[in-house]
């Protein structure tokens, strides 16, 4: 196993509390989960989390993906049609929890309408919105520009995949299906690979490398373009675990990002993994290794 650290004095739940206050969040290497509740199904397609969410926040995440269904004005998580028997309550609390004891980390979290509507009396984005009424003592921030790490210090930052009839965080609701994409509709401009169709074990090359695409490019423009990678897939003969770790037959997405981390240590932009708690967290710690890199 690769050894990967950041700085001996730097605990994983404070690891942002150094960085300079007047980066752009683009310019990061952030370490982020795919489908980040789906820890509480053992369902072989549905199940792309060991950690809780909790456990992440302390191992050094800080981009979610969090996917809700709204059901009666309220948002209950959801993998799809799968409800995950978790709420958005639940979330709020926990990332809230997280920044009170660790004020000098942010959270960016994409926050995406994942299933039809059922029984509600408002549109998601009023919900949304509800919530973050409710939740006073969560700081938000919902500007549509790509803030510093100084702005974003102690909020959560939204990252918009649901309609809203007024602007509301960064909007990337224009987000095409299993595509490599961009999106230069405001302020915050993206670069965006989440090619998830891995449709059998074989096909976890073609996925390597639209993942190893991004990452040689991430270090360029990265004031004016924030890059974000997906390192996760599935498909009906390749479940998530499958793509992320391998199997007797395949090498996974994981190992050859371990390899290639190791190989070369510069900026990679945002990058979303399946069972980020491989390996005792080593991409995530070496993600975050990046930041702190000579001559990063």
């Amino acid at each position: 196993m690769h050894a990967f650290t950041t700085d001996a004095m730097t605990p994983m739940t404070d690891w942002m509390s150094t960085l300079d206050s007047n980066a752009l969040l683009s310019t990061l290497t952030l370490p982020g989960s795919h489908d980040t509740c789906a820890y509480t199904v053992d369902d072989r397609l549905a199940r792309t989390q060991r950690a809780s969410l909790d456990e992440q926040l302390h191992n050094g995440v800080r981009v979610l993906d969090i996917r809700c269904r709204h059901e009666r004005d309220t948002f209950a998580i959801h993998h799809g049609g799968i409800a995950l028997g978790l709420a958005f309550d639940a979330v709020l609390e926990t990332c809230s929890r997280f920044l009170d004891h660790h004020p000098g980390e942010c959270i960016v979290m994409s926050v995406k309408d994942e299933w039809a509507p059922d029984a509600c009396s408002r549109t998601f984005s009023q919900t949304f919105e509800w919530y973050v009424a409710r939740y006073a003592g969560v700081r938000w921030h919902l500007g549509n520009e790509i803030p510093t790490v100084g702005a974003a210090r102690g909020t959560i930052v939204l990252l918009r995949r649901f309609a809203s009839a007024r602007p509301l965080g960064i909007d990337l609701t224009a987000w095409p299906d299993n595509a490599t994409f961009e999106l230069d509709e405001g302020p915050a401009r993206f670069s965006i690979q989440d090619e998830f169709r891995v449709p059998v074990a074989a096909s976890i090359d073609f996925k390597w490398r639209a993942i190893e695409a991004q990452l040689d490019v991430a270090s360029a423009g990265m004031r004016e373009r924030w890059r974000i990678n997906f390192c996760s897939g599935t498909g009906m003969a390749a479940p998530p675990v499958v793509v992320a770790c391998g199997d007797a037959h395949v090498r996974g997405i994981h190992a050859r990002l371990a390899a290639k981390l190791a190989a070369s240590r510069r900026p990679c932009g945002t990058v979303l993994l399946d069972f980020c708690d491989w390996q005792n967290w080593e991409l995530v710690r070496a993600l975050v290794a990046c930041n702190f890199a000579a001559g990063v």
